[in-house]
Formats: C-alpha cells, structure tokens, sequence
C-alpha cells in the first residue's frame, strides 16, 4: 500500500498555507477542507496524479463508488467529501462485526473487477486498487466509497485479493500502525484483526485469493514497507493456508 489516511490534527506544517483545515493525513497525502462539501488531496511529493485520476474518473463513470473527483490539481486533486466512518472504524466500534466487513471489502473486489478495464488493457486484466482495506472503505450516507486510487491500475485480480490479505496479515501480527501508512491508527486488538483477516480469506475462498502471494510480498518490499512485517505477515497467510496453524481468531500465530 501507498498511504492509508487517517484523521490528524487541524494544521500541519506540510500543508499549504492556502490550504483549510486537515480532515485526514498518512504518509504520503495529506486530505484538507476545500470547503462547500469538498476536500482536496495533496501529496507530499507534489507528484503527477495524471494516472490516479484518470483511473478515478474510469471507475466513476461506471458506476463504481468513489468521491466525485471535480479537479486535478498540481500534485493533487479536489473531490466530494464523504463524510462516515471508515470501515475498520465502524469494526472498531462494534457497528459492523468482521463477517460483515468481510462482506463488504469482498464485494467492493468483485464489483471492482467485474467493471470494464480502459482501452489498451491486456486480455484477461481488470481494474485494481492495489490498497483496499477497511481504512480505505468510508461509509457515506449512499453505502461504501472507496478511497486512495494511487497504486491503482490493471491486472491480475489475484494481485488485488492478495494485497487486501497481506495488509490485514501484517495488521493481525504486528498491530495497527498508522505512521506505517497501512491503516489508519485507531485502537482495536490483533485478535480482532485476526478474525477479521480469516473473516476476508473465508469470504474471497473462491477466488484464491493467495494465488499470487509472492508477488504481493515482492511489491510491498518494493515499496518500502517493513520486510521483518511483510514477511511476517506472508507467513502468517502461508500457514493458515497450510493448516499449520490454528484458524481460531483468538490463537496468535
């Protein structure tokens, strides 16, 4: 994953003067108030978001929820604010229970894969987010809204089920984390990322959704997440899929 945001405080000294209010931050974006029920997201790098928003706007435009993207900006983008709790808050809180998270981050996958991929795509590539996790889901008035399209593009589908797995892997044995840029730092148990990680394995079963672990695992190092919790977390999915280790929520591997 790139950057899951999470709520911080009111003002930052890596947000534009002109900028308002902070609504959310990880370690690459920071989310600010752009007022009349809109955020505008900048990144820290000012890097070219060509890429993200056109993914954005294809996902959008066929009907698959997220933000209404209105500008690209320099380094960022102004889209609607969605106001909600994430899903892994709403875990957190007790609102949802971890079948039912399950449920939702499954069937954002599977709406997500079944849209038609850009002109150009390879055969047999699908759109992918690349960082789907509860910290990336809002729950809006209208339902869930996924968020952060940055490591978004086409491919193997596996490499999308995969990513959501590991991240909740590493979650599950190493604690949520929100410095570390995969979920956002709010205060819930491993035990209960535990359950919701075999809730997500259970409800995606029939997808494979460990077909292409190596790769994840490759990408995630790639991309700079800590190795001793990548690796930790790949071992963790390994076993679990080996029978080497008890599948009960509340057994720690």
């Amino acid at each position: 994953m790139t950057d899951a945001e999470h709520a911080g405080p009111d003002v930052a000294p890596d947000v534009a003067a002109t900028d308002g209010p902070v609504v959310a931050r990880g370690r690459e974006a920071v989310v600010t108030d752009a007022g009349a029920g809109l955020v505008r997201r900048r990144y820290l790098d000012g890097r070219d978001t060509t890429t993200e928003v056109a993914l954005h706007r294809h996902v959008a435009a066929h009907g698959y929820p997220v933000p209404a993207l209105h500008e690209q900006e320099p380094g960022g983008m102004v889209m609607d604010r969605v106001d909600g709790p994430t899903l892994l808050e709403a875990y957190v809180a007790g609102t949802l229970d971890a079948d039912a998270v399950a449920a939702v981050l499954a069937d954002l996958h599977a709406r997500l894969h079944a849209l038609p991929p850009p002109l150009g795509t390879a055969g047999g590539d699908r759109v992918l987010h690349l960082d789907l996790h509860p910290a990336n889901v809002l729950l809006g008035a209208d339902g869930p809204v996924v968020v952060d399209w940055a490591s978004g593009r086409t491919g193997d589908p596996a490499l999308d089920l995969g990513h959501t797995a590991i991240v909740l892997a590493e979650a599950a044995v190493a604690g949520v984390d929100g410095a570390a840029g995969d979920v956002a730092e709010v205060a819930v148990s491993r035990t209960h990322l535990r359950a919701l990680l075999l809730a997500f394995l259970a409800a995606v079963a029939a997808q494979d959704p460990l077909a292409r672990l190596d790769d994840v695992v490759a990408r995630r190092l790639r991309d700079g997440m800590p190795p001793d919790t990548v690796q930790a977390g790949a071992r963790l999915l390994r076993d679990l899929a080996s029978g080497a280790v008890d599948a009960a929520p509340g057994t720690v591997a």
